[in-house]
């Protein structure tokens, strides 16, 4: 009888420890996301312009910031979603180049990780919106993710104008 209640109380006691790791890591995650931000340098654009992007950590420690893994050496997988049937939706990807990552990737999964310090920014451009073929004021923006379970984060949305 004393075996199976210390069996019972180790059981319980790992799963306890368990939960309160899982609850401090998600804790972590939803942390770090809110001490992310993605903007961009205007809210509308002409279809010939260049997009700046700025991914800054404001944030005291370092965090991963992960891509899917589609482009070339060097640049900086982009995600871009747009707004269409009541709900946001992928779009279309971009490869902007970023040069203290050039061949600097770390892969996990089908994604590339970024590591972006505490208190710096990944600036990024993206120029070819006119290939897209946008209706007049869609909109748009951008998503990263964030942290081991890829949390999502997103840009201030934006139109671009034909």
């Amino acid at each position: 009888m004393r075996i199976g209640v210390g069996l019972l109380l180790g059981v319980i006691l790992v799963i306890l420890i368990g939960l309160t790791g899982l609850y401090l890591y998600s804790r972590h995650d939803s942390l770090a996301a809110s001490q992310v931000y993605i903007t961009t340098d205007k809210q509308q654009y002409r279809a010939e312009e260049t997009a700046h992007i700025s991914i800054r950590n404001i944030g005291d420690h370092s965090i991963d910031i992960f891509c899917p893994a589609w482009c070339a050496l060097g640049n900086f997988p982009t995600t871009v979603e747009k707004f269409a049937y009541g709900q946001w939706q992928y779009f279309a990807g971009f490869c902007p180049s970023i040069e203290p990552l050039f061949g600097n990737y770390v892969y996990k999964d089908d994604y590339v990780r970024h590591e972006l310090s505490a208190g710096s920014s990944f600036e990024l451009e993206i120029s070819n919106f006119d290939v897209l073929h946008l209706e007049p004021n869609e909109r748009l923006r951008i998503v990263y993710y964030l942290g081991a379970q890829k949390k999502p984060i997103y840009s201030n949305e934006f139109t671009v104008q034909r």
